[in-house]
């Protein structure tokens, strides 16, 4: 017979049985889940722009930094300005003559047409005059586009970032000549935007489908008239899309499916999606590896317990329960999707046990065991 220990409640077992392991239980969680999928993908940016000369010329300064953060319309290289602005001035001069030599022949054409009728010039002169006046007035014109075309050679020597965004590393440096007809070459900078930022994924057709139903459905519920709503873009479901990179964990990033590609891979049966995410805080780059979750059913209630608590014999798995007198049963689950660091059990438990959480390898099947309970929801 067992002596009760001073202090405590509990025998103490008599001298030689050994007292039963401790272990840790909590009760399973009830909520409700809902079923998801999950495949790999790669960021891409919304907008990138190869930046490239339309003026040929020397590189007389570089405003960023490699990597650096820019906005639209923010210089990013200079090219010397002095060679276009000697043409935007000899181009005004050419103007100015082209005027003055047309007021010239406007006068001439004036005096000598009375000088017709009277016989003192032959029409066949004055018709020559008129052509005159008239060839300079065509090549006046012609002047006048000069120097806008000039002007805007001018303005070209300085080249600003097309969009808000950040820049590559420089394929130039200052005294670097770079030239107009330069397609083929490398870019002077690449431009990517960063807030928003698209993920491209591979989906299997089932999965889309089905979030497209649900998506449907859901706005349906939510029209007065309870008819389904009309929609062009798949972006107007507002369907929901989780994103994770490698170090994360969770899917912590929200985004939306913003494309469905036109039509399914006959081979593989999946069809290219794009999800469309905030990317506050620019963490996800373009060309990284990311997973994607997408929605495959509404919430429904689940029963979930920790990872940990869930073990493994000769393939089949298990959970440890504790039944009224402390004694371990070894109950047989079968497993749903991952919720974090909690699985789903489909079958095998209801949600009212208590089952071992921590110190499973003591939970021998039929052993009895001494429980420690853990308040609130268990931990993973």
């Amino acid at each position: 017979r067992g002596i009760v220990a001073r202090g405590g409640s509990r025998p103490v077992p008599p001298l030689g049985e050994v007292a039963p392991p401790q272990v840790r239980v909590a009760r399973p969680v009830a909520r409700e889940v809902t079923e998801h999928v999950v495949f790999t993908g790669n960021a891409a940016a919304v907008e990138e722009v190869d930046l490239r000369a339309r003026v040929s010329g020397f590189v007389t300064k570089i405003h960023f930094a490699d990597g650096q953060r820019v906005a639209k319309g923010e210089p990013l290289f200079t090219i010397d300005e002095r060679p276009y602005a000697i043409a935007r001035d000899e181009a005004a001069a050419e103007v100015d003559k082209q005027v003055a030599e047309l007021a010239e022949l406007e006068r001439e054409v004036v005096r000598n047409g009375p000088l017709v009728a009277q016989n003192v010039v032959t029409r066949e002169q004055y018709e020559i005059l008129v052509a005159k006046r008239d060839m300079s007035k065509a090549m006046l014109e012609q002047a006048r586009a000069t120097p806008a075309k000039a002007a805007l050679d001018l303005e070209l020597c300085t080249l600003s970032s097309p969009l808000d965004g950040r820049v590559s590393a420089r394929n130039v440096s200052p005294g670097d000549l770079v030239t107009a007809d330069s397609t083929g070459s490398r870019p002077l900078v690449t431009v990517v935007s960063t807030k928003p930022i698209h993920v491209y994924f591979e989906a299997d057709e089932r999965a889309v489908l089905r979030s497209r139903a649900e998506a449907q459905a859901a706005r349906a519920r939510r029209a007065a008239d309870g008819d389904p709503v009309a929609w062009r873009n798949i972006r107007e479901l507002a369907i929901p899309v989780e994103v994770a990179l490698v170090a994360d964990e969770g899917f912590p990033r929200q985004g939306v499916l913003d494309f469905v590609d036109v039509g399914a891979a006959a081979t593989t049966g999946t069809i290219r999606c794009r999800a469309e995410l905030a990317n506050a805080d620019e963490l996800v780059l373009p060309g990284m590896f990311v997973r994607v979750r997408l929605a495959a059913g509404d919430p429904r209630p689940a029963v979930l317990v920790p990872e940990r608590a869930i073990g493994v014999d000769q393939g089949r798995r298990y959970v440890c329960v504790l039944c009224a007198d402390d004694r371990v049963e070894h109950r047989t689950v079968e497993l749903g999707l991952q919720d974090g660091d909690l699985r789903v059990i489909t079958r095998g438990l209801s949600g009212d046990e208590r089952i071992v959480v921590e110190g499973l390898q003591k939970a021998r099947d039929g052993a009895v065991v001494r429980p420690v309970e853990q308040a609130g929801e268990p931990a993973g």
